[in-house]
């Protein structure tokens, strides 16, 4: 069995964690639809329909079944020349309707409301320091003062990754 790189196993660390703490979705590459974009055009639809029935019942109303080769026409159309984080900030314009493709949570004027701290320690150990350990404190008081939850604080190496929320020291 081979051994995942570093950053896999961070990454996986921060993937189980925004599923177990946040409830995050997890997409199945046959959910993936798209292979150009990397649409998943199932779960977007459903995601639409479920958050903005009336506009979208508009579009049905004007374009039938059509309606949703419509939206993910648009959709493949703008991203040709669009960032995607613009289209996730600003919506999709299909036939004259506004879609919001995502929904962020409420937080005040627009600003990070949480954030993962992560470092690599090179020599390869993982036991914070006495400094690690003083800056997390601040980082954590810091950002109380300012509304911004420190949900974990990840020191990782070559092979492991150390995590002050699962240690309990957050």
């Amino acid at each position: 069995m081979s051994k995942k790189a570093p950053e896999m196993n961070f990454q996986q660390h921060i993937a189980d964690f925004l599923i177990r703490e946040h409830k995050y979705g997890v997409l199945e590459q046959g959910d993936i639809t798209d292979t150009e974009h990397f649409i998943a055009e199932d779960q977007l639809w459903a995601f639409l329909k479920a958050t903005q029935t009336d506009t979208l019942r508009k579009l049905v109303d004007d374009y039938g079944r059509d309606a949703r080769d419509e939206v993910f026409h648009a959709l493949r159309n703008e991203l040709a020349h669009t960032r995607l984080w613009m289209l996730l900030r600003h919506g999709l314009k299909v036939r004259g309707l506004e879609f919001r493709i995502y929904y962020p949570k409420p937080r005040s004027a627009d600003r990070a409301s949480t954030v993962i701290v992560a470092h690599n320690h090179p020599s390869g150990g993982l036991e914070p320091s006495p400094s690690d350990i003083n800056i997390t404190a601040m980082l954590k008081a810091a950002g109380a003062i300012v509304g911004i939850d420190l949900l974990d604080r990840i020191i990782f190496n070559r092979t492991a990754y150390f995590s002050f929320l699962e240690d309990g020291r957050l």
